[in-house]
């Protein structure tokens, strides 16, 4: 580990003195964002993308391997829901009708 030493104003002294076991972290992160800024990047997402695994506290998964695993759907007796809720509203639709029909005599 090296050790180096800089000059800064009192008020950004006073602001670092609270993190000050953190600073490694703090420098590397504005590094990655002063380097990811140089960089033609292709796209929003993309610098998004390289300024997170820079830092190692998110771990994103491989490209190309997918960590989602597909569900074998339930067996559920009965009707399906979707002919229920066509039913409820045919029946909703029936009522406002009539009411609405009431309204107007």
């Amino acid at each position: 580990m090296s050790t180096i030493t800089i000059e800064i104003s009192e008020k950004l002294a006073e602001r670092l003195d609270a993190h000050h076991d953190r600073l490694p972290q703090i420098l590397e992160l504005g590094l990655s964002q002063i380097e990811v800024e140089k960089k033609p990047a292709a796209d929003l997402r993309e610098r998004t993308l390289q300024v997170l695994r820079s830092t190692g506290l998110v771990r994103l998964p491989q490209p190309g391997k997918s960590t989602r695993r597909r569900r074998t759907p339930l067996n559920i007796p009965g009707k399906p829901l979707s002919e229920m809720i066509i039913e409820q509203r045919k029946h909703c639709t029936c009522q406002n009708s009539s009411f609405q029909g009431a309204s107007n005599e």
